[in-house]
């Protein structure tokens, strides 16, 4: 993969959305690229968190054993509560098809961090959106069908 395809996902996530080129190509070096065949899984429910994901190519289903949080697809991440506390994951994460991701490690995404507010904005704006997005699936769940 060209380091210019690693510099347009990272652009076209939320996270990065707003952080300067350069910044993004010294990033786009750091990331590894993973080929999963569909079935594959990336992290299992409590394994250590070091890390986080981009879904350049195909879908992931984030889950806890039968119980489907999320189907994430091209320039959406996963594993980015992991890489902003090294805690356990709190769900499982499986390629539903052939999926290319790219694979981004603590340290390197610290430094980006700490040197452009911009990525500390769009990560507290994507969990700030799943959080919304899970205490509404909560309401749905919790309310009393009329009949």
């Amino acid at each position: 993969m060209l380091l210019i395809e690693k510099v347009l996902t990272l652009h076209a996530s939320r996270i990065f959305h707003d952080t300067p080129e350069a910044d993004l190509v010294e990033l786009a070096g750091a990331l590894e690229e993973q080929y999963l065949e569909a079935g594959s899984q990336i992290f299992a429910k409590g394994d250590h968190g070091d890390s986080m994901y981009f879904v350049y190519k195909g879908k992931v289903r984030i889950h806890d054993e039968d119980h489907t949080f999320a189907v994430l697809e091209e320039n959406e991440i996963l594993g980015e509560l992991s890489i902003l506390d090294g805690e356990p994951r709190s769900a499982s994460a499986t390629a539903l098809e052939e999926t290319i991701l790219l694979k981004l490690e603590q340290e390197p995404f610290y430094q980006i961090m700490i040197s452009n507010a911009e990525v500390l904005k769009g990560i507290l704006k994507t969990l700030c959106r799943r959080l919304r997005q899970m205490d509404q699936k909560l309401v749905e769940t919790n309310t009393p069908s009329a009949e």
